[in-house]
């Protein structure tokens, strides 16, 4: 298992250093697929402790590559994260991380994140891509689906969790409603 998280972070760390290799994976037969399966790979399965480590590893460094995917990707790339359910997968690894009292502040942090992150460059558009309202609205769907907006309003009133986290609660809560902001109107923080 560790070979194949080695593997993953290479994958990402390629990535992140040559914006051409996404295009490479995303046009490889079910190399998408097969990371977004080993986001939930084992997924509330507990056996002993440094299994779990194991595959908690291989869970952040899937997640890990597809964010770089998504962050340096162009608007095939974003649409082929879209077919593959990328904020579902985001909305679970958040659920997970705050459920069953094995509270993950970084993996809710980085959910939070990542989310917020699509859904904004998803509607805004980014130097790569123009604004993708229709991939938007079906992410907005999947996260609506999977149960996301229950439980990114539990992170904003969760007493326990940094302040890091409700900003990013309340970034992705904003993006998730796309508020049409008028040019007379002040903009919200997280916009």
């Amino acid at each position: 298992m560790s070979l194949i998280t080695s593997s993953i972070n290479l994958l990402s760390n390629l990535i992140t250093h040559n914006n051409n290799v996404y295009k490479v994976v995303i046009n490889t037969p079910n190399a998408l697929h097969s990371l977004c399966t080993l986001t939930s790979y084992k997924l509330n399965i507990h056996f002993i402790q440094e299994n779990d480590q194991q595959t908690l590893a291989l869970r952040r460094s899937s997640i890990r590559c597809l964010f770089y995917i998504q962050d340096c990707g162009d608007a095939s790339a974003q649409t082929e994260l879209v077919n593959a359910r990328y904020a579902r997968l985001q909305v679970i690894a958040i659920s997970t991380a705050s459920g069953s009292g094995e509270e993950q502040n970084d993996e809710i942090y980085w959910g939070l994140f990542r989310i917020s992150i699509f859904l904004n460059q998803l509607h805004k558009g980014i130097n790569s891509f123009p604004p993708q309202p229709l991939l938007a609205h079906r992410s907005d769907e999947q996260i609506e689906e999977e149960g996301g907006n229950e439980e990114i309003d539990s992170q904003l009133i969760n007493k326990a969790l940094s302040d890091d986290i409700k900003k990013y609660a309340n970034e992705t809560k904003g993006a998730i409603l796309n508020y049409f902001i008028e040019q007379g109107n002040p903009r919200p923080s997280w916009y």
